[in-house]
């Protein structure tokens, strides 16, 4: 009998017109718009270590994968948005009062 493991992301989150991407090996996903992700971009370029995913639409985000490569990416990526009050309980719930 074969087991199935649930996962609570999907397996590749779509980045681009045709692109998708291994969630496990993102470390990082950074707005496009920061000067020093724009540099970074640049220097993968530069090295080889850039991978565009964007099929000529407006990048959104930047994702930097364990493997030191770099994403562009025109979707937005799946994220949470809460206000402070929000964050506040989640974090007293998690971590508790100290």
């Amino acid at each position: 009998m074969t087991t199935y493991r649930s996962r609570s992301v999907p397996y590749l989150w779509p980045v681009g017109m045709a692109g998708l991407v291994a969630p496990e090996r993102v470390l990082v996903a950074a707005r496009w718009e920061s000067a020093p992700i724009k540099r970074a971009a640049r220097q993968a370029k530069a090295e080889g270590r850039l991978i565009d995913l964007t099929y000529g639409q407006a990048c959104k985000w930047v994702l930097f994968l364990d493997s030191g490569h770099l994403v562009l990416a025109c979707v937005p990526m799946p994220v949470t948005v809460m206000d402070d009050q929000d964050f506040d309980q989640l974090v007293l719930k998690r971590y508790g009062e100290e």
